[in-house]
């Protein structure tokens, strides 16, 4: 018997981590999230490997305690921990509008990966 899965859209995955589309594309970019494959033009993820990796990046140790961000054993990547975003305010207010975006985008991320 097979179990009937949907994949995940860019939406659903934004839906999950409380984060808009662009904040999606823009941890792809950078590594941060894992990417997704694409059928035709549009990307998906499987439920499972997402999950997979989501559960991993909330059960990975605090940035900082584990050096080795690659299991070698088993070939599984742990996703790097965003940089950290506690600038002072007047520090942000020189920055451009996204980055200012991106860096409580940034926060948003650190909050759910604990």
């Amino acid at each position: 018997m097979t179990t009937e899965f949907r994949p995940l859209t860019k939406e659903c995955v934004a839906d999950v981590l409380g984060v808009c589309v662009r904040t999606i594309d823009n941890w792809v970019n950078d590594g941060t999230l894992i990417a997704p494959r694409k059928l035709g033009s549009r990307p998906y993820w499987h439920p499972r490997t997402f999950y997979a990796w989501l559960d991993q990046a909330l059960s990975a140790p605090p940035a900082g305690e584990n050096s080795d961000a690659s299991d070698t054993a088993t070939g599984h990547h742990t996703p790097k921990a965003p940089p950290s975003t506690t600038k002072s305010k007047a520090a942000v207010s020189g920055k451009s509008e996204s980055d200012a975006i991106r860096a409580r985008d940034r926060a948003k991320l650190d909050a759910l990966l604990g």
